[in-house]
């Protein structure tokens, strides 16, 4: 093997794949960067149980040029580390004896002790058939995954419950998760090779990596599903994740199908009195009193102090209400819904408040399950 590329390709590649890196496994080869060099490019893989990424640097003649294929595991720690701190703007590796990459650039020289790619778990090995194929823009994919991966449990009681709920009806898709305590919703339409309807659980921390790399708007990525793998295909990169087994819990039930209330207010404004009254706010509970003309904000820690907020109201339909919830969640969706104004729906004192972006395009919801308290 030997190529050369420019610092810049390497370094893009290199901290893509890494984030797949089984870093405390059992299985040093799983601890590695799995490099090939073939003829029509370069292609680096990091894998662990849950998740393989691979990115392609296409052979250009100008920020890759292979002159020799060939394939080595690198132990992706040291192999990162070096390549950050080298000064060289091109960067040649050649495998000169078995299983020992040589990394030169400029005056550096550094021989790094590699594991046989052979025995790499490939994307690619044993190439499962992907009967369910669609395509998302990646700008519309990648806030989606904010808003909804946001409230996905982290806690692995409830496996199911640390996923997102991907329900595809012919041209559309529906993204859930819940917490137990949360849940968001947000409904696409989308571009389907098939009229097949199919649901999965994605691990959301999957899908957070995989939004991190969503970085042209304009283009799209190709989600293919299996029984047990989803597979993410955007400009250059390929992102593999195993799937959550599992019922996800049904949210039929879940949504008020009335309301008592209904308010609008700015988004911004109520950011940041949720924010300010949140400091003071014991275990994190809040409480909302929606009155006439206003929403007031109220918090208090003993001993410490309390704090009282207010907001304008844009509209309120239907009779006052008072309600206590946890300030932090409620920030959380806050900050995730992408408008001007949101509109909050009470239902009830032991019913969640529903709250949705003031936006038609948007089939978006948020709920947040109330708190009781004594007062």
């Amino acid at each position: 093997m030997l190529f050369e590329i420019t610092k810049d390709s390497l370094m893009n590649a290199v901290q893509h794949v890494i984030k797949a890196v089984a870093v405390n496994s059992p299985i040093p080869i799983l601890q590695g960067i799995n490099i090939q060099a073939r003829a029509d490019g370069i292609i680096f893989t990091a894998c662990n149980t849950s998740m393989t990424i691979q990115s392609t640097s296409p052979q250009d003649g100008v920020s890759v040029n292979v002159q020799r294929t060939g394939g080595v595991v690198i132990p992706s720690r040291y192999f990162y580390d070096i390549i950050r701190k080298l000064n060289d703007e091109l960067i040649v590796l050649e495998i000169k004896e078995q299983l020992i990459l040589t990394v030169m650039s400029g005056q550096s020289q550094i021989r790094l002790c590699g594991m046989d790619s052979t025995e790499f778990p490939s994307i690619n090995r044993g190439e499962q058939f992907f009967p369910n194929k669609l395509r998302i823009n990646n700008a519309l994919f990648r806030s989606t995954i904010k808003q909804v991966a946001i409230v996905a449990s982290t806690s692995e009681n409830r496996p199911v419950l640390t996923g997102v709920l991907f329900e595809c009806d012919n041209n559309s898709l529906r993204l859930i998760a819940t917490d137990g305590v949360r849940l968001a919703s947000r409904t696409l339409h989308i571009e389907s090779n098939t009229n097949d309807s199919f649901n999965v659980i994605i691990p959301a921390k999957n899908l957070y990596e995989v939004s991190k790399m969503l970085g042209n708007e304009d283009e799209t990525t190709e989600i293919e599903v299996s029984n047990n793998r989803v597979r993410f295909i955007v400009k250059g990169l390929e992102v593999e994740s195993a799937l959550i087994e599992g019922n996800f819990p049904s949210i039929k039930n879940v949504i008020p199908q009335f309301y008592l209330c209904e308010i609008l207010v700015d988004k911004a404004c109520l950011l940041t009195a949720v924010e300010c009254v949140t400091v003071l706010a014991s275990e994190s509970i809040i409480r909302l009193v929606a009155g006439e003309n206003k929403l007031k904000l109220l918090s208090r820690t003993a001993e410490i102090g309390d704090i009282e907020n207010e907001v304008p109201l844009l509209e309120l339909n239907g009779e006052e209400f008072i309600i206590s919830l946890n300030g932090k969640f409620f920030i959380d969706i806050l900050r995730n819904s992408d408008c001007e104004s949101v509109r909050i729906r009470y239902a009830g004192k032991t019913n969640p408040i529903v709250v949705f972006p003031n936006d038609s395009l948007m089939s978006t919801l948020f709920l947040i399950t109330p708190v009781r308290t004594h007062n």
